[in-house]
């Protein structure tokens, strides 16, 4: 997401499966980085798992493709910062 401080992440491709997480900020509401990354999960083939989209005073989605293909985005935010980690099980090739 454009104008994100990237605080940490990381890439394990030593599989057939690669494992990405990313934690970041952004001063955004925790909507526009849902929007945002519920966008972007789609135009690359996700599809948004059905389900309650909050969890406490966290929101959070989760998007599958293919056969297991999984993707999970959770913000919360503190004083008009958002807080978003992305986590993510797929295929190696697809990492960039």
């Amino acid at each position: 997401m454009p104008k994100t401080s990237v605080r940490s992440s990381s890439v394990d491709k030593s599989a057939a499966v690669a494992t990405v997480a990313l934690v970041g900020t952004i001063k955004a509401p925790p909507e526009g980085v849902v929007d945002y990354y519920k966008t972007s999960m789609e135009a690359q083939g996700f599809k948004l798992v059905p389900g309650p989209s909050a969890v406490g005073n966290v929101t959070s989605l989760d998007f599958i493709r293919g056969d297991g293909e999984t993707v999970n985005v959770s913000v919360r935010q503190k004083e008009g910062v958002s807080t978003f980690t992305i986590g993510a099980n797929v295929a190696a090739g697809s990492v960039k």
